[in-house]
């Protein structure tokens, strides 16, 4: 670089900095004295009982108005005399200590990393895959760092990039959750791999709030960690202002909730206090403790909804108090209101990453307290142990310690800077007159999350058959049905128990025909209004059910060997609609009751009908995603159990490359031209050249390649005089790997 290039790019760097600066400056003169007034018109206009009579007069929709006001105003008001009590406390009160907590925080938020990309390993290829319901193009207008990088290294992007990044951000997450090394480099790649997969902007995930929630507090978890170091680092002690952030994140998350369901555009059944009578048969998928709760009395319902606005429109300002006893409090109702959802209805992870913020307001002394005897004597140590700085002895060593920790500081200040900037968004939807869901920047910083406004007061279900008679119009064909996952379908079928996990089909399902053609129901529309708006994607799932597609059939709830008996697809699949609502409580055979939405209102399609070329049609070995959910865990794991060892690092590589094997076999036109066919063909592969006989020459190669090294470490615990759990676990996976492998029907 020249010194001309040089100074231009300083001249460059001055320019965006300044620009920076003029923002924010720009952001305390005109956006704070805005929000500001904003908050002096919603007090003014704000009607508070002001007597006990007026109180007594007051009606629950008025009540509703006053009580985040009146919440806000206490909080307010309580907040200089927290302040003034509070004294300072000594470095080794628990009650000020946060170790646990952060330690807490990072794993939990590696399990809603977990769910986020097991779900896209296992179900994205074949929703927005190339061969999935509704591909999706890769434009390129929002930011996809991991696929950004791919670009710059020539892979581009495609259905085994999605699957390599989804399985990456599998094993990381499982380290998050219960690695012993805590690096930020683990949550850094988890959040840049997960903002990656969203921004692709597939229907089935770019539109919804607790992806955005993700991002943002794993994002804010980045900034917890420490650099490289175990679970208790010294050198990095959780930053109370990152706390702070993530509580702030609590508040806007719960408040929101509530002002959604009092705004201009929610449901008139919420300030009826009535909205549960319907929300437990209507919402997305419900479970089996929702058919009970739904029967329970009508005074029941009206308290919960009553508790609903107590938590979500007064509890959250207790957050914002300095006091123990307030934020614990609020900790823990909100936690806990959060579990009785998770017990009551399937919503993914929504649940879990709403209640991972009040985790921040937990101290260690409050986590100590929750465990038994032997584990507290030990997180004890632990924390205690953390306390004590790493001076050591030498300047060298407290120079570093001190630059590490006035550098993370800078850092953090940094951050908050940036939040509060980024808060203005947030609090203007809250004090809006129809708070919802909304994200303000194309990194999810920061969101607003305004939740379940709306309640569905009836439920219209797509009902979905097969048959495999040569005849399907024939009076004697035998129609199956061919149920969803999860949703509704069978009368007799239970409801099932699935969050954290998620089935993107059916939600999508959900959205798009019982959250949409309601009003259909209402005004009485012919069954031909229904089939009108069937969604394009229900209609490629079909057309690729009748067609064999493996991909396709592994979304539905049937299993494989019935949908596709001896191999073959059904003959036909027809589409109804009905409407479902849950049985009584005298019936003890069925879960549901269907009524049709007319007479003659069911449509079949044929399979000679949509007949699709068969490159168009994925066929994928069973027990696949077995193998490489073993592979992608295991060798990741065992690279921190059992490094350096010999065993474990052999088992590691093994593993490693089955990954590769069994992800390679299905993306052979993908590879043309690239070094991996000739590495086949070095291993015994002869003419690897279609998908077909790729997956034979892999998937043999597997059980020789895992039982090898499945011995290599057998032999060295046989061998060893002590303990060896690295080599006992690489024994364990790859015998696994081999099993499910030699299972595999090609």
């Amino acid at each position: 670089m020249s010194q001309l290039d040089a100074l231009h790019l300083l001249w460059r760097s001055s320019l965006a900095w300044e620009d920076v600066w003029v923002s924010y400056v720009s952001f305390w003169k005109s956006e704070v004295p805005g929000l500001l007034k904003l908050l002096a018109a919603s007090l003014a206009k704000a009607r508070l009982p002001l007597s006990w009579r007026q109180a007594a007069a007051f009606s629950m929709s008025e009540w509703l108005d006053a009580a985040p006001i009146m919440a806000g105003i206490l909080a307010a008001s309580v907040t200089p005399l927290a302040l003034l009590r509070g004294g300072r406390r000594s470095a080794s009160d628990l009650q000020n200590s946060w170790w646990l907590t952060r330690d807490l925080l990072v794993r939990g938020m590696g399990l809603c990393f977990f769910c986020g990309f097991l779900v896209s390993a296992l179900q994205h290829r074949a929703l927005w895959g190339s061969l999935g319901l509704q591909p999706v193009q890769r434009t390129g207008r929002r930011p996809t760092p991991v696929f950004d990088l791919f670009d710059s290294l020539g892979w581009g992007y495609g259905d085994w990039q999605l699957e390599l990044v989804s399985w990456l951000g599998v094993s990381f997450s499982v380290q998050l959750m219960v690695g012993r090394v805590q690096s930020l480099f683990v949550p850094a790649f988890l959040w840049a791999a997960y903002l990656s997969i969203v921004n692709l902007q597939a229907p089935f995930t770019f539109s919804y709030g607790w992806e955005w929630l993700t991002c943002e507090v794993g994002f804010l978890v980045i900034f917890l960690c420490p650099l490289l170091g175990g679970r208790f680092s010294s050198w990095t002690p959780p930053s109370r202002m990152v706390l702070w952030l993530v509580r702030w994140c609590a508040f806007r998350l719960l408040l929101g909730a509530g002002m959604s369901k009092v705004g201009r555009n929610s449901s008139a059944c919420w300030r009826q206090l009535t909205c549960t009578e319907t929300h437990y048969f209507t919402q997305p998928i419900p479970n089996p403790l929702s058919w009970y709760m739904h029967h329970l009395p009508e005074n029941f319902h009206q308290i919960e909804v009553a508790l609903t606005f107590l938590e979500q429109l007064v509890l959250p300002f207790a957050m914002l108090v300095p006091l123990r006893s307030c934020r614990l409090l609020a900790a823990v109702l909100e936690i806990g209101f959060q579990a009785t959802i998770v017990g009551t209805g399937n919503y993914a992870w929504i649940n879990f990453i709403g209640a991972l913020p009040c985790v921040a307001m937990l101290d260690d002394a409050f986590l100590l307290a929750l465990l038994p005897g032997p584990l507290r004597k030990r997180a004890e140590k632990s924390v205690e142990a953390a306390k004590v700085q790493p001076t050591g002895s030498k300047a060298p060593v407290r120079w570093a310690a001190r630059g590490y920790g006035a550098l993370r500081g800078l850092v953090n200040l940094v951050l908050v800077l940036v939040m509060v900037y980024k808060s203005k968004d947030p609090i203007k939807e809250l004090f809006g007159p129809a708070p919802w869901i909304n994200s303000y920047d194309q990194w999810f910083l920061m969101n607003s999350q305004g939740v379940f406004g709306f309640i569905n007061q009836h439920r219209v279900q797509v009902v979905l058959k097969y048959t495999h008679d040569a005849s399907p119009g024939s009076p004697s064909a035998v129609w199956k049905p061919l149920d969803f996952k999860c949703l509704p379908g069978s009368p007799e079928r239970r409801p099932c128990f699935m969050s954290p996990y998620h089935y993107r089909l059916d939600w999508e399902t959900w959205i798009r025909v019982t959250a949409s053609l309601e009003s259909l129901w209402a005004q009485k529309a012919p069954p031909e209004s229904y089939h009108q708006h069937l969604p394009d994607f229900l209609q490629a799932l079909v057309v690729k059910i009748l067609n064999g597609d493996d991909d396709a059939a592994g979304l539905m709830g049937v299993p494989l060997p019935e949908l596709y008996r001896q191999g073959e697809p059904p003959t036909a699949v027809s589409i109804d609609f009905a409407s479902y609502t849950f049985t009584s409580a005298k019936n003890s055979t069925r879960w549901w009751r269907a009524r049709p939405v007319g007479k003659a209102s069911l449509r079949a399609y044929g399979r000679e009908s949509v007949v699709m070329p068969s490159g168009e049609v994925r066929k994928s070995p069973r027990g696949r995603h077995w193998l490489l959910a073993l592979s992608a865990v295991g060798s990741l794991r065992l690279l921190e159990l059992g490094f350096p060892r010999p065993g474990p690092m052999l088992a590691v590589v093994v593993l490693a490359l089955i990954f590769v094997l069994v992800l390679s076999s299905d993306y052979v036109p993908a590879f043309a031209g690239s070094q991996l066919l000739p590495a086949l063909k070095a291993l015994g592969c002869a003419e690897p050249v279609t998908v077909a006989l790729c997956q034979q020459c892999c998937y043999g190669l597997v059980p020789r390649l895992a039982l090898g090294a499945a011995g290599v470490n057998a032999t060295q615990l046989l061998l060893s005089w002590r303990r060896c759990w690295a080599e006992a676990s690489a024994a364990v996976v790859l015998l696994a790997v081999a099993w499910i492998s030699h299972r595999i029907d090609l």
